[in-house]
């Protein structure tokens, strides 16, 4: 307990709020001891309509849902598809839509045709680029980590990851409108096309800072695949948030699809 205490963040159910906001934080001042930076109170997860509970026999076990489609598709729906705080619906449809809308569509899409393009087009290794050019992915870049310590600070996981799939929407939009499958046909046009490449990776290193938190395994394999070594839970944000930060030279290497499309 005084290794932990005090703390920044006590997380408690919404039906003991009151014992932990009014009698606890009482008790810790009467000792002499600081009481928590902010107590937050959870919602429930509800399924059929009622909240979940071992009475109604209307737990869903998160057991199968891991072992079959992984702890991060998993931890991701939990935290996206309800603002955190808030009561939330759980249904297999809703899971099945969002994992595939976000995770395999947006996000395991975008690495899914990135890291094939340079592979084909730049021998596999990180293209040097133009500087300052980089379609406005790098003010984007920015202005979502200046958004994120907000979001974060608030617990609001569901905000974060909101801003955080701006980036990823905004860079598979970046493919389809600069083609670089055409920019390789021009051989006047081999700087841009590595330009292009460049930043789409530098899309998907700074995606693997911020995403580790959320789904940490998934992150770890996109950091890896663009070439960066390490693991991330040793990386300091601040050293690594700045725009360039992929040394061109490095070996990209190509991965089974971080998440299968789920059928059903």
């Amino acid at each position: 307990f005084v290794s932990f205490w005090p703390a920044n963040v006590q997380l408690v159910g919404k039906d003991i709020l009151k014992f932990h906001a009014i009698i606890w934080p009482s008790l810790l001042m009467a000792l002499g001891m600081e009481p928590p930076g902010l107590v937050f109170a959870h919602g429930w997860w509800k399924m059929g309509g009622g909240k979940m509970s071992k009475s109604k026999g209307n737990v869903v076990d998160p057991g199968p849902l891991i072992e079959e489609h992984g702890a991060d598709a998993l931890r991701y729906f939990l935290l996206r598809e309800v603002p955190f705080g808030d009561d939330g619906r759980f249904s297999p449809s809703l899971f099945i839509k969002r994992v595939n809308s976000d995770l395999a569509n947006d996000l395991g899409n975008l690495l899914n045709r990135t890291i094939p393009l340079v592979i084909r087009f730049c021998g596999g290794k990180v293209p040097h680029p133009q500087h300052g050019n980089s379609a406005g992915l790098e003010d984007l870049a920015k202005d979502t980590l200046e958004r994120l310590d907000q979001f974060m600070d608030r617990l609001s996981f569901s905000e974060a990851l909101s801003g955080i799939w701006q980036m990823v929407k905004a860079a598979n939009l970046y493919i389809d409108r600069s083609a670089p499958w055409r920019l390789a046909k021009d051989r006047e046009k081999q700087e841009e096309l590595h330009t292009v490449l460049y930043n789409l990776l530098e899309v998907l290193r700074i995606l693997a800072l911020i995403l580790f938190p959320f789904i940490p395994s998934s992150a770890q394999k996109i950091w890896e695949q663009i070439g960066m070594e390490g693991d991330l839970d040793s990386q300091i944000l601040e050293a690594q948030d700045i725009w360039g930060g992929l040394a061109p030279g490095r070996e990209v290497k190509k991965g089974p699809p971080l998440f299968p499309r789920i059928e059903g």
